[in-house]
């Protein structure tokens, strides 16, 4: 993967050879928390070596974090690999630009959340084609999905800047499944700490392999422009330190302290670029989210607000 800074993290190809949510979310957060109690988060830079300790709690029981894959030519041959994570057991929340064709790999936005360079998206991929991958490691190309998607939720227009995202509906509820809660019902804020998660590619790891990273602070929050850090972001998104790298497109970031998705990877700079990494706010679509559950047959979360 190149290093040299990139509008989103790519879709990494692989050449083939109060809601029932949370209720079954309740051993990922004891973990965090249990965690977090034994490590003691205050406030300022989160620099502490312990944090690693959370970030592997997290990731002992990180089952619902899944892999997103497509076909990405005519003949099947190649696979375009996402991140993605479960918040019922058959519905999975991913990146807008996971689930559309794309017209330029370098999309450029305002911070109204604007395009300024045209549309960046053709028309969806077929669900059909969507495969769900789970495990520590996955390979698209050899492993057999544990479902496939039949309905995609997105966003309207063909614009990724401030709507990145989607829901995917299955064909089956994945067994045992661990689901992840969404925060529905109020915004991230900057300075809270976070976990991005997803199956990228970096420095020391290949695309593929799940990984929860370094805990990171959330930089800024949109409408904004971050000089420091070259990030453009649109209301409806926020920025975090940590390096997200090819394959974590989709993927969630996890509040360090209550364990609920508030964001899912849109664009970026490189893997090992420090900040510009813009995640989509999951509480600006709780409408979305709502449609979806109901889509795939789940009860809706109480309390969210029409959005």
């Amino acid at each position: 993967m190149s290093e040299a800074p990139r509008v989103r993290p790519e879709k990494s190809p692989v050449t083939i050879r109060k809601n029932t949510s949370r209720n079954s979310s309740n051993a990922l957060r004891t973990v965090a928390l249990a965690a977090m109690a034994t490590i003691g988060f205050g406030c300022g830079p989160h620099t502490d070596p312990n944090d690693a300790r959370m970030v592997r709690a997290i990731d002992d029981d990180l089952s619902g974090v899944v892999a997103v894959a497509s076909s990405v030519d005519d003949m099947g041959k190649t696979i375009s690999l996402c991140s993605g994570a479960l918040v019922a057991p058959n519905l999975v929340l991913t990146a807008r630009h996971c689930v559309s064709r794309a017209v330029t790999n370098t999309p450029a936005c305002d911070t109204r959340g604007h395009s300024r360079n045209g549309v960046h998206l053709a028309e969806d991929v077929d669900p059909g084609s969507i495969m769900i991958f789970q495990g520590a490691h996955v390979s698209p190309g050899s492993d057999e999905p544990i479902a496939r998607a039949v309905r995609t939720l997105r966003p309207t227009g063909q614009v990724l800047c401030d709507a990145d995202v989607a829901f995917l509906v299955l064909d089956r509820a994945i067994p045992n499944a661990v689901v992840l809660p969404m925060r529905l019902y109020g915004a991230v804020k900057k300075g809270d700490l976070v976990v991005p998660i997803g199956f990228g590619g970096g420095i020391a790891n290949s695309v593929g392999r799940r990984v929860a990273r370094a805990t990171s602070d959330v930089l800024s929050i949109g409408p904004t422009a971050n000089v420091d850090t070259g990030a453009v972001l649109g209301p409806r998104e926020f920025e975090v330190a940590t390096a997200t790298c090819r394959g974590d497109s989709g993927g969630p970031a996890i509040d360090a302290h209550t364990g609920e998705i508030v964001g899912v990877v849109s664009r970026g700079g490189s893997c090992t670029h420090a900040g510009n990494h813009v995640y989509t706010r999951i509480d600006s679509y709780s409408r979305l989210a709502t449609m979806a559950l109901v889509a795939a047959g789940r009860q809706p979360y109480e309390g969210v607000a029409e959005r």
